[in-house]
């Protein structure tokens, strides 16, 4: 279990006593998502880029064309913190630093070496049908998974999951204008009020 950080240590260690449970500072990973007791920074989500980076180091890249490490992208890269961003909102330096390695692999082959980049980021992220490689931002996927779990509580107002959302942080009613981050708002909810406009 844990505790708040104005918790007299007397009082932790006589609940922890009565109930049987110890009391941690982080309550560690859940289903290979970190569990969300405190303010997220860029360093809660650090292991998110700590396994790109591991992926990344175990691909032999010279072997690799152009159009090679952009199927290694699409299908593995983005795929990991993909998981993560269905239920959480991670930082904009936590995106921006894995699409800084994105970009070094697509362009050097590897996430160390550093070689100009032939075309625009911007037009890398497009689709094939606008003349981009269709690789996604880590920003715009995020919102889109942000977006899509505004959607779901929408349309599953009867889902527990949204009933608690809702009743611990929008006690006015239900819809769409009533998505307001409120005061100390979870990370989950933080991101669907900021995608509120979308929805």
């Amino acid at each position: 279990m844990t505790f708040s950080a104005n918790t007299d240590d007397n009082v932790k260690s006589n609940i922890s006593a009565v109930l049987g449970y110890t009391a941690v500072d982080d309550l560690g990973m859940y289903l290979g998502v970190p569990a969300l007791s405190k303010r997220v920074t860029k360093a809660t989500f650090q292991c998110i880029v700590d396994r790109v980076e591991k992926r990344l180091s175990g691909w032999r890249t010279k072997c690799l064309s152009l159009a090679g490490r952009v199927t290694l992208i699409k299908s593995t890269l983005t795929s990991i913190p993909a998981y993560v961003m269905q239920t959480c909102r991670l930082p904009r330096a936590t995106c921006d630093e894995l699409d800084r390695k994105v970009r070094r692999f697509l362009w050097a082959g590897t996430n160390l070496d550093r070689k100009p980049h032939l075309v625009a980021w911007a037009t890398v992220t497009k689709s094939l049908e606008e003349g981009g490689l269709g690789i996604r931002s880590m920003r715009s996927l995020n919102s889109a998974a942000m977006v899509k779990l505004g959607w779901r509580m929408m349309q599953e107002p009867e889902a527990l999951w949204a009933r608690v959302l809702k009743y611990k942080y929008s006690k006015k009613g239900n819809g769409i204008h009533y998505l307001e981050p409120g005061r100390k708002p979870s990370n989950a909810w933080k991101g669907i009020c900021e995608m509120s406009k979308i929805l």
